[in-house]
C-alpha cells in the first residue's frame, strides 16, 4: 500500500476493511471471532474493538503460522471459518453458504473458489475428470495449461476444526520464502476436500495496492447505494453519488449528483439532499432539503432548509422550520423553531430563540482573543441588516436592532437597538470634485 496506515485499516466504504471481514464472520453466528495480528502495526488492535478477540504474531512467517497462533483452549473441534482482513468485498451470505455446504458434504475442509476472466497471480484449483478437488498449483509452479485455468483459490476455507489442528503440526516451510502457508494445510487435513464457487467473483478480490483500494471502493459503494434504492430512497446519479456503509436514509428520500453522505450520519425520511452536498456524522429530521452545502457532526430538525453555499460546523442544532440561506457560517450554536437565517450571516456560539429574523451581514462577534462567549438573541427579535453582536451580549424577545448596529450591551425585551454613527449630508460634493478634478488635469 506504500503507507505507514496498516493495510486492513484502510478504509472501504468508510469503514477499515478489516471491520468489513468481521462483519461478514457475524454471519455464521461464531463461538467466537479471532483477529490474528502482527503487533508492529499500530491501532489494529484499537480498531477491533471488542469485535473478537486479537491474538498476536509476533514473527510473520505465513499464513499456516498466523492459525497455529490461536491457542490451544480457543481450538474448536467444530467448524473453523478462516478468511483474510484485506478482503473487503466478501459477503456474509456467502461465508453462511459455505459453512452450510461444508457440513452438507461432511467435509473435512471446504475451499471458496471463484473463476476471474483475469485469474493472473493467484492459485489455480485443479479438477479431476469427475469434478473433484485434486490440488492447488500456485502461479509460479503451474504448467501452461495449468494457467490457462481460471478457477482460483480465494483463500477463505472452512476447516473441520478436528482436522485443521493437527494438520498445522505436519505443516512444514520448504519453499522460497521459508513461510507456512495455509494453503499446504489443505492437502495434509484427512477427509473430503469440498468446492463452493462464490457468485460473484469480486468478493475474493484482495486489497494489495491503492489502485485495488479504489475499485473496491467503488464496488461498495454501488453495493451501498442499490441497497439504499431497494429501500426506498431515490439516488438520481449513482456515479456521482457517495454514501457510507454506517450511514441511514429514510424512505422517499432524493438524493442529487455530487453528494457525499458519510460517518453515522441518519438522514429521515421525505428529505432532498443536494446537489453537492456534503452531510458528515450529522442527523437530518423529515422533510428537510440541504442543498450545495456542509454540514458536520450537527442536528436537524424536521422540515428544515439550508442552502445553498452554507456551512454548518460542530455543535450547531437547528430546530423545526428553521431556514439557513446562502452563505451562511453556523458553529455551535441552536437555532429555534421557526427562526431565519436567510443570508451572509455567522453564528458562532449563539443561543437564538423562536421565530427569530437575523439580516443579511450579521455576525456574532464570538472571540475576544483569549474565549469564546455567547451570544443570547430571544424570541420572535428582529434582527436588521448588519448587525454585530459584540460577545457576551444578551438580546431580549421582541426586541429589534437597527441597520449597521453594533451590539455591545444587553438589550431589554420589546426594544429597539440602535448603533450607527450620524449620516451627513454634504451637497454640491459631486459638482465641486469634478471641476478640482478638471483643474488637476488641466495643470498637467
Amino acid at each position: 500500500m506504500n503507507s505507514r496506515i496498516p493495510k486492513v485499516l484502510h478504509p472501504v466504504a468508510g469503514r477499515p476493511m478489516l471491520l468489513w471481514a468481521i462483519a461478514a464472520a457475524k454471519a455464521v453466528d461464531p463461538e467466537r471471532t479471532i483477529v490474528v495480528t502482527n503487533p508492529a502495526q499500530n491501532g489494529v488492535d484499537a480498531a477491533v474493538n471488542g469485535e473478537g478477540q486479537t491474538v498476536p504474531q509476533r514473527e510473520q512467517l505465513g499464513t499456516g503460522h498466523a492459525l497455529a497462533q490461536v491457542s490451544a483452549a480457543h481450538r474448536s473441534t467444530g467448524p473453523v471459518v478462516v478468511l483474510y482482513g484485506d478482503v473487503p468485498l466478501l459477503r456474509g451470505e456467502t461465508l453462511k453458504r459455505l459453512v452450510e455446504e461444508h457440513r452438507k458434504a461432511h467435509a473435512a475442509v471446504t475451499l471458496l473458489t471463484a473463476n476471474l476472466n483475469n485469474p493472473h497471480g493467484y492459485g489455480r484449483i485443479v479438477r479431476g475428470r469427475n469434478g473433484l478437488f485434486r490440488s492447488i498449483v500456485e502461479e509460479k509452479d503451474a504448467t501452461a495449461a495449468q494457467r490457462e485455468i481460471t478457477e482460483i483459490n480465494s483463500g477463505v476455507y472452512c476447516f473441520s476444526g478436528r482436522e485443521l489442528w493437527p494438520a498445522l503440526l505436519k505443516l512444514e516451510n520448504r519453499n522460497r520464502a521459508g513461510e507456512y502457508y495455509l494453503t499446504d494445510v489443505v492437502r495434509l487435513v484427512k477427509g473430503k476436500v469440498h468446492l463452493v464457487e462464490a457468485d460473484d467473483p469480486n468478493e475474493i478480490v484482495g486489497i494489495n495496492d491503492r489502485r485495488q483500494l479504489a475499485e473496491a471502493e467503488g464496488s461498495m459503494r454501488r453495493r451501498i447505494l442499490d441497497r439504499l434504492m431497494r429501500d426506498g430512497v431515490t439516488v438520481t446519479d449513482p456515479a456521482t453519488t457517495f454514501v457510507d456503509a454506517e450511514v441511514e436514509i429514510g424512505q422517499d428520500t432524493v438524493i442529487h449528483p455530487f453528494t457525499t453522505i458519510t460517518g453515522s450520519t441518519r438522514i429521515g425520511e421525505d428529505c432532498v439532499i443536494g446537489p453537492m452536498s456534503q452531510v458528515r456524522d450529522s442527523v437530518v429530521g423529515d422533510g428537510s432539503r440541504i442543498e450545495r452545502s456542509h454540514l458536520e457532526h450537527v442536528k436537524v430538525a424536521s422540515k428544515v432548509t439550508v442552502g445553498p453555499f452554507s456551512r454548518l460546523r460542530p455543535g450547531t442544532e437547528l430546530e423545526e422550520g428553521v431556514r439557513v440561506g446562502t452563505h451562511t457560517e453556523i458553529k455551535n450554536s441552536r437555532i429555534g423553531p421557526g427562526s431565519a437565517v436567510p443570508h451572509f450571516s455567522y453564528l458562532g456560539d449563539a443561543q437564538v430563540g423562536a421565530n427569530v429574523n437575523i439580516g443579511a451581514g450579521s455576525i456574532t462577534a464570538n472571540w475576544d482573543g483569549f474565549q469564546k462567549n455567547t451570544t443570547e438573541i430571544g424570541d420572535r427579535a428582529y434582527i436588521s441588516c448588519d448587525t454585530i453582536f459584540v460577545a457576551p451580549v444578551r438580546v431580549g424577545s421582541d426586541a429589534t436592532t437597527a441597520a449597521d448596529t453594533v451590539v455591545v450591551k444587553d438589550v431589554p425585551a420589546g426594544s429597539l437597538a440602535i448603533g450607527r454613527a450620524e449620516m451627513k449630508v454634504v451637497e454640491g460634493y459631486t459638482a465641486r470634485r469634478r471641476l478640482r478634478h478638471k483643474a488637476e488635469v488641466g495643470k498637467k
